[in-house]
């Protein structure tokens, strides 16, 4: 399903260790931190957490439905011709351009940006910076046996001089039939929700994003 990621050999995506998926219940402010520079660990703060899942996938992420809470669908994506559209019940959201520089764009969400600009690879390719509403987070590996973003395990972060905060976590399901974001409800407040969904697709796309 997710293969020739270009990624590999950075650190990223691995479809060949899936035993790295952690399997236990995500504690948003765990006592694990955060392989980030110098960055302190999270603080023991409590948060509640939403799950959604990326699934029906036809036969991969880029055709798929996004559910929700009490299973309910909140995005359809689909791809044609080179661009994937990301779909709210009754409207067209968010648009992904895969051509030699791909583009993403999400009406009220984000101006339309290469999706290197959007999901910005860090010097030592160890993490993704994002831009929301003027605040900067990132996308950092976790797990303790084989740790590869924008696949097995993918925590989203805030960025910044203060401890780090965790706001959402994206995992693979260990029969590889779902992708499963986890937020928060401070992620919701945040404006990360959207987000987050567009960066889930364009982390486990196993294309060329930069």
């Amino acid at each position: 399903m997710f293969v020739n990621n270009p990624y590999a050999q950075a650190g990223w995506y691995n479809p060949q260790n899936p035993h790295s998926i952690n399997q236990g219940p995500w504690r948003p402010n765990s006592s694990d931190p955060p392989t980030f520079g110098a960055l302190p660990p999270l603080n023991d703060k409590p948060a509640s957490v939403l799950t959604f899942e990326f699934t029906s996938f036809n036969p991969n992420v880029f055709n798929c439905i996004v559910t929700g809470p009490k299973n309910r669908k909140f995005f359809e994506v689909r791809t044609a011709d080179g661009t994937t559209v990301v779909s709210k019940p009754g409207e067209e959201f968010a648009f992904i351009q895969w051509n030699q520089h791909p583009t993403v764009e999400a009406r009220g969400v984000l101006a339309r940006q290469l999706t290197k600009d959007f999901l910005k690879l860090s010097e030592d390719q160890t993490y993704r910076s994002m831009l929301i509403s003027g605040k900067l987070y990132a996308w950092i590996p976790r797990g303790s046996s084989g740790i590869y973003v924008c696949g097995i395990i993918v925590s989203l972060y805030s960025y910044g001089p203060n401890p780090p905060e965790q706001f959402a976590r994206i995992s693979l399901a260990q029969d590889n039939n779902k992708i499963i974001l986890e937020i928060t409800s401070e992620a919701f407040q945040a404006g990360l929700f959207e987000p987050c969904i567009i960066s889930t697709i364009l982390l486990f796309s196993a294309r060329n994003i930069d």
